[in-house]
C-alpha cells in the first residue's frame, strides 16, 4: 500500500513538472507548434543600413519541441554551431536564453526577439544588437526573414519566397538577388 501511494505521488510530481514545462515553453499555443523545425535565413536588414541584404547560404536555426534551439552554419570546412540555448514564447515575443555563442557578449543573457509567422513557411525575427560578434558596438535593430526548410519542389519554394519578399520589399532587384542566390 505504501509503495502504491509513493508511486502515485511520484507520477503526480512528474505530471506537474511536465505541465510546468509545457506552460513555460508552450505559451502561445498554435504559434509555439508552428515555430518547431528547421529554418534558413534568407534576408537580413540592419537598421543602420538601407534595405534588406542577401545573406550567405547555409545559415540555419533549429527549434526543438523541448524548448531548445540551435543556430548553425555550413562552411567549406564543415558545419559550426554559432549559438544555442533554450527559448520561451510569450505572445509575439520569442526569447532565447543563450548558453553558448561565438559572440561572447551574449553568453548567459536573454535575447528577446519580436516574432511574426507568415503562412506556414516564413518567420520574421526582429532583435536589438548592442554589440556584434567582433566586440564592435552596433546599437541597431536587426530584422531577419527565415524560410522553413522542407522536402519539396525547389521551384515551388522559390515562388513562395518571391511572393513573400514582394510583400515586404519595393525593390524588385533585391528580390531577384535573393531568389538567384537560392537557386544557385
Amino acid at each position: 500500500m505504501k509503495a502504491s501511494v509513493g508511486f502515485l505521488l511520484v507520477i503526480c510530481f512528474l505530471v506537474s513538472l511536465t505541465g510546468c514545462g509545457i506552460t513555460q515553453h508552450g505559451a502561445g499555443g498554435k504559434t509555439a507548434d508552428r515555430i518547431i523545425g528547421l529554418w534558413e535565413v534568407k534576408a537580413i536588414h540592419n537598421s543602420d543600413e538601407s534595405g534588406y541584404k542577401v545573406t550567405p547560404q547555409g545559415m540555419f536555426k533549429m527549434v526543438f519541441p523541448d524548448g531548445q534551439f540551435m543556430n548553425f552554419m555550413s562552411t567549406e570546412e564543415g558545419a559550426i554551431i554559432t549559438v544555442d540555448g533554450t527559448y520561451r514564447l510569450e505572445g509575439d515575443l520569442y526569447t532565447e536564453a543563450i548558453v553558448h555563442s561565438f559572440n561572447k557578449s551574449q553568453v548567459g543573457k536573454d535575447n528577446p526577439l519580436q516574432i511574426k509567422l507568415s503562412h506556414e513557411n516564413f518567420m520574421y525575427l526582429r532583435w536589438f544588437q548592442p554589440i556584434d560578434e567582433f566586440g564592435v558596438v552596433q546599437n541597431r535593430w536587426v530584422e531577419e526573414i527565415w524560410q522553413r526548410v522542407r522536402i519539396e519542389d525547389l521551384e515551388v519554394s522559390n515562388v513562395d519566397l518571391r511572393q513573400e519578399l514582394r510583400t515586404l520589399l519595393d525593390n524588385d532587384e533585391v528580390v531577384k538577388k535573393v531568389i538567384d542566390r537560392v537557386i544557385q
